[in-house]
């Protein structure tokens, strides 16, 4: 398993504004002036707040970032895509200062990953469910464009049609033909709608649901060794398919040299194996285990207190089977 980022170093508050102003009185980068200009503006200033006295994340394979909404998660992503310069597929939230802001954070690389040209991405919730719109609006064009290629079958000109309302005499071989044919096209129709399109129009997407999408989404966009930033990939998935996606993620990077920086709120995404959890709602973001985060524990109480009905739907279901017998 390949660690290709090794670390990540935020500066607090009070650094970042020395560093800022001696950068500035010393003619070092003159270019930044504007931003001790502005530096008392509190509504500017993001993501200065969210990092006041600093933070040091040492990366794993697999490291999630774990906090609640506000705790910085997609921030620290963020800073990592502007420092690699990854491009985002959706508009991401940043601030005047958020560009001088990465430049003064440290992110050191392992040499193998510069060195043999690796990948670098960064997939958002936004880009999941954009992606899923796309593929809506797409069916929804094409179902159209069925719909015309039917009105069109049923409506072209000299048309014959037996018992509808417009019998017409047939005056030779080619109206007796042309007749054979509509005819054979409207019991095909009739027959299987699926079967007469085939011949006629494009095909739909198959329907997935949005999980189904979100997971053939993902594993078409980490399709290579290197660096994913995951922010909240578990948004529009049943437990089900993250549970696959979890696997696909743990196989990865376990057997694909792909490195993953997490952030989520999901039980069972935090729960991956190997991974290294950096708790962003306690001051330093100590690292932690699974079982000691406060939503595990919620979760835990929550279904222990309702041990009893599993208990009774277990008795029901070996019942039923002795009944059956």
């Amino acid at each position: 398993m390949n660690c290709y980022l090794t670390s990540f170093r935020v500066p607090g508050y009070e650094e970042f504004r020395d560093r800022l102003e001696k950068a500035i009185q010393f003619q070092q980068h003159p270019e930044w002036a504007w931003a001790g200009y502005n530096f008392h503006k509190e509504d500017e200033k993001y993501p200065l707040g969210l990092f006041y006295h600093g933070l040091t994340l040492d990366f794993s394979p697999i490291t999630i970032l774990y906090g609640s909404n506000g705790s910085g998660k997609s921030t620290i992503l963020n800073l990592i895509a502007e420092i690699l310069n990854i491009g985002h597929r959706v508009k991401s939230n940043q601030s005047p200062f958020f560009h001088l802001f990465s430049q003064f954070c440290e992110l050191p690389i392992h040499s193998n990953f510069e060195d043999q040209d690796r990948r670098c991405d960064i997939i958002t919730s936004d880009d999941v469910f954009k992606h899923c719109f796309e593929v809506r609006e797409t069916n929804d064009r094409i179902e159209k464009e069925q719909r015309k290629v039917i009105q069109e079958i049923y409506s072209k000109k000299g048309k014959m049609s037996m018992g509808c309302g417009d019998v017409r005499p047939l005056s030779g071989m080619d109206d007796f033909d042309r007749w054979t044919k509509d005819a054979l096209d409207r019991r095909l129709l009739k027959k299987s709608s699926s079967a007469y399109m085939r011949h006629y129009a494009s095909h739909t997407f198959k329907p997935f649901s949005n999980g189904e999408t979100a997971l053939t989404f993902f594993s078409s966009a980490i399709e290579g060794a290197g660096v994913y930033l995951l922010d909240e990939p578990e948004n529009s998935m049943s437990p089900a398919f993250q549970m696959k996606l979890v696997e696909f993620l743990e196989n990865s990077a376990r057997f694909f040299d792909m490195q993953f920086i997490i952030a989520t709120h999901s039980p069972l995404v935090l729960g991956m194996k190997y991974a290294k959890i950096y708790n962003l709602d306690e001051e330093g973001a100590p690292e932690r285990k699974w079982a000691e985060l406060e939503n595990i524990r919620i979760l835990h109480d929550f279904f222990m207190s309702r041990e009893d009905e599993f208990h009774k739907n277990q008795t029901k279901g070996t019942n039923d089977d002795r009944t059956e017998i």
